[in-house]
Formats: structure tokens, sequence, C-alpha cells
């Protein structure tokens, strides 16, 4: 800015009252802090740390030998610090500044069961209505067992105005889509899953040897869940496979271990449904088996079913596309 720095008193009254409301001394380098450059304004956090945001004029060369006027705005680095101001102080100043008020909302629908290249194909024509019309765009996210993600932006000129576009949008996209749609926004497969095992008073026990225990942890995590899982075996070696799930003697990586993984879970846990994954995660083969075959056994009602799959990726990637991919099937049996 090329200015002096002069103390602000309101900055530093508020820096003392925070040292006094604590019981502390405030050492008096802390009023380094309360030094503003001329000419500038002090934006004071919400929930305030000690610095204050700054928003500075500043003059700039306009390439014509004069100056015109801009802002630059100054922030704390600390992160909850730094978010409160930008959206409490600078989003709606530069709002103010642009002259034109208008929101940018987005809405995310998660899918599994259909590649990246497959979405596309499958929204292609909507696509090329969008880039005409101009009224929402559509991007595509891969995240892994957190599902693939399909983005719906608008930028309206108020929030009210976006949320009826979105709403469009999404009932076209879900049409299209079908059921490999399974979450809107932030939720998971495993809430997904958790919400329809209660809507249905089922309970679960889950049996897991290529996936080692992520099925259940994933699980885990939804508050709540406790009223629907009733716990699982982590059967990595074929003699607990045996000995606990009640597989034959043979070979593991097979629909058939599956499938009596799955329902042995079911006894041995007393749940009313059984999930079960066996297969290779790599790097090497086994039992003949490439590397990225998992197979997914599921006990429920009155039928006991293995479905094989062919998953790309890394040790860590084939088990976590393993447990959507497991989740995801007994999501689609409870959804119908």
């Amino acid at each position: 800015m090329g200015v002096e720095l002069e103390l602000d008193d309101v900055v530093s009254a508020r820096i003392e009252a925070m040292f006094t409301s604590r019981g502390r001394r405030m050492p008096v380098n802390n009023l380094r802090q309360a030094e503003v450059p001329q000419g500038a304004t002090a934006i004071a956090d919400p929930q305030p740390g000690t610095a204050p945001g700054l928003l500075c004029p500043v003059p700039w060369p306009d390439g014509r030998g004069g100056t015109v006027a801009k802002v630059l705005y100054a922030v704390p680095g600390v992160p909850h610090e730094l978010r409160q101001i930008v959206t409490g102080a600078i989003l709606p100043d530069l709002l103010q500044r642009a002259g034109e008020r208008t929101t940018i909302r987005s809405r995310t629908l998660r899918t599994w069961g259909e590649s990246e290249s497959g979405l596309a194909e499958r929204l292609a024509v909507r696509i090329a209505e969008l880039d005409r019309t101009g009224t929402c765009t559509i991007a595509f996210l891969a995240s892994g067992m957190e599902g693939l993600k399909v983005r719906l932006t608008v930028k309206a000129s108020d929030e009210a105005a976006a949320d009826a576009v979105l709403d469009i949008e999404e009932a076209r996209l879900r049409a299209i889509l079908g059921d490999i749609v399974f979450g809107l926004d932030d939720v998971t497969m495993e809430t997904a899953v958790a919400g329809l095992l209660e809507a249905r008073g089922l309970t679960l026990a889950v049996a897991e040897s290529v996936t080692g225990g992520m099925i259940a942890a994933r699980l885990t995590d939804v508050a709540g869940v406790s009223a629907v899982l009733r716990g699982g075996v982590v059967a990595y070696s074929s003699a607990v496979k045996t000995a606990v799930l009640g597989v034959p003697a043979g070979p593991v990586i097979t629909e058939a271990a599956a499938r009596a993984m799955a329902d042995g879970v079911r006894r041995a846990l007393g749940a009313d449904v059984g999930l079960a994954t066996t297969g290779v995660a790599g790097p090497d083969e086994a039992e003949g088996r490439p590397a990225g075959t998992v197979i997914v056994g599921l006990a429920l009602g009155d039928s006991v079913e293995a479905v094989e799959l062919r998953l790309p990726g890394n040790r860590r990637g084939v088990r976590e596309l393993g447990t959507i991919s497991a989740l995801d099937l007994l999501r689609r049996r409870l959804d119908g």
C-alpha cells in the first residue's frame, strides 16, 4: 500500500479483552497485530483469534499512466479463522463490489455400477442440451469407494431460484440413471444401506476375507448403526472360514465359498442378513485367480447368492472397490 502502520484502538481493545477473559496476561508484542495500514479496515473474526483480517484499498496502474482502485484482502493463516472471515466479510464485500448478486449452488448424485465413460454416454444428450441452454453444468468425479459422483451446478439470482433448477435437473438425471444412484450429497453407500436395513427391520452380519474388515469399519462410521449391525468376522485364513463360518474344505476363492461365508456368518451372529467377501487383492494371483478378483456372497431371506467381480487397482484399491461393490449388491437387493 505504500503507507505507514497505525494502531487500531478497537482491535487492540479486542485483543486485550480476549486475554483478560482467559485469565492470561497479554504480551505487549501482541499489539503488533492491532497495527493496521493507514486507509485499511480491520475485519474482526466472528469467533476471534487475535489477528484481524484486513481490507486494503490499493492504487493500481491502469496501463495508461494512471491508477485504478483495487482491493487486497489479508486474512489469518489459521484455517477456521480464514474461512469465517472469507464467508462473513470478504465474499459479501466482493458481491457488493461486483454490483450483481448471484448464487452458485451445487448438488451431487452419488452413483455406483457404471464407469465414468458409461455415465457420460448415458447423459450425453442431456449434457449437450445443457451446454446449449447454459442453465446448469454437469461434472463427473470418480471417488473410489465414495462412488462416482455426478455434480450439478447452477448459477441463479438467489438460492430459491437455483434450488428450483437443481430440483428439475436432479429428477431428470435420476430418471436417466435409475438405480445406480444410491445417495445425494453427503449420503454414503453405508449410510444408504444402514437406512434400508432399519426401514425393513433387518439386522446384518458381515464375513470378510479380501476386504479385511473394511466393510464393518465403514458401517460403524454410521451413527446409530448398532440398531442393524450385529457384527463381523474377518476370516482371512481358510482354516477360520471352515472353523467359524462352516465353509467346506477346499478352494475358498469361489462363489460356493462366498455363499457359505454369507450364510455361515448370518447363522453364527444371529442376523437376518449375511454379507461376505472373498477374493484376491494382489499383487499375485491365488488359487489360479488373478489379482482383482472379488466374490461377494449375500444371504437374504431364502436366497443365498454370489456375484464375481473383476476390479482394477492395487491391493488397497481392490479392497476399497470390493467394499462399495459388496454394499451396493446388498443395497440393490434391499431396494427390491
